[in-house]
């Protein structure tokens, strides 16, 4: 079965029309075989809406969900809400309005976005929830969900910090967005482990990167002249590339990161940065699918957690993961 798909990249202020470009502008469903609900050929029709698609993480996630829904047979849309949670809203709303049969979607504010997803699940579509959960998400119509756990990345990553510094030390730390839900659970994590380490100080305060590299770049460049670091510890690859950026090669900093990129992979290997966590976004975005057909074709799940691990790499490792 042909399969057409597409990346429909939308601003909030055009909300709406964005929105129905996706089923008039590209011919999303206008071959001769599709039916009225369904998509090409009546062929599941499934929506992923990303919170944005400016880092090598939110693309590989992207990349992985087009490989799996060409293997899977379904109609894939993707979409990003560009950090918008009102758009992302809108977004949902609008799908539930075009007939999809299944929503993916990341929340941009796990609070903000229950009610349409429970409005969603009430019209009939299955939702599925992946890389950050909605609060509460059990008790509102989210069907599953399918993420890493992002406490325990925080605790991986601080926990290799502390054994490679011996348990003393000073450290920064470079944050997404304040109130992410991700950002959130993997400072937990990192307040896990420091609390069993009194002499890793904190020299200076969170620093809300945005999950930017360009952002964290500049911090760490201004923390450089103020401060003396033994480690950065960042919330995402993309800001652990910014620090390395920043302090260069083999600087003799400890610099972390989680999510495994190719970015990151690659700082590691010329010793801009220490190592990374990797949470596998891509396997996220495929295991979400598979769940989502199998509950569109009348199935069950083993579990509505579906947790991908956390996997430590640095230098030692990183060729396996390339």
């Amino acid at each position: 079965m042909k399969k057409k798909r597409f990346l429909a990249m939308l601003m909030a202020g055009a909300m709406t029309l964005g929105i129905t470009a996706c089923s008039t502008e590209t011919g999303s469903t206008t071959d001769p075989s599709a039916s009225e609900e369904g998509g090409e050929g009546g062929a599941y029709k499934i929506a992923l809406i990303a919170q944005h698609q400016t880092n090598a993480f939110q693309i590989a996630i992207a990349e992985a969900a087009e490989a799996k829904a060409e293997e899977l047979g379904v109609d894939l849309t993707i979409l990003s809400a560009d950090q918008d949670a009102v758009t992302q809203i809108s977004q949902i709303e609008q799908c539930v309005s075009e007939g999809y049969d299944a929503i993916l979607f990341e929340p941009v504010d796990p609070d903000g976005l229950v009610d349409a997803a429970k409005s969603a699940s009430e019209a009939g579509v299955v939702v599925i929830n992946i890389v950050s959960a909605c609060t509460d998400w059990e008790n509102n119509g989210i069907a599953a969900v399918s993420y890493g756990d992002n406490v325990k990345a925080g605790e991986v990553e601080m926990q290799q910090v502390a054994d490679l510094l011996g348990g003393k030390g000073n450290i920064a730390i470079l944050t997404g967005p304040s109130g992410d839900s991700g950002g959130l659970q993997r400072m937990e994590g990192y307040e896990n482990i420091l609390a069993n380490y009194p002499d890793m100080v904190q020299v200076v305060s969170p620093a809300d990167c945005q999950w930017d590299t360009a952002q964290a770049q500049a911090t760490v460049e201004s923390w450089l002249s103020a401060y003396d670091l033994d480690a950065i510890v960042c919330q995402n690859d993309g800001m652990a590339v910014g620090a390395g950026n920043a302090a260069g090669a083999n600087s003799g900093i400890i610099i972390t990161g989680v999510d495994g990129t190719p970015d990151g992979f690659e700082a590691i290997k010329d010793g801009r940065m220490t190592g990374t966590v990797s949470q596998n976004g891509g396997a996220m975005a495929e295991n979400a699918l598979e769940a989502a057909v199998t509950l569109l074709d009348g199935g069950t799940l083993e579990t509505n957690e579906i947790i991908t691990d956390s996997t430590w790499i640095d230098a030692s490792n990183v060729a396996d993961y390339e």
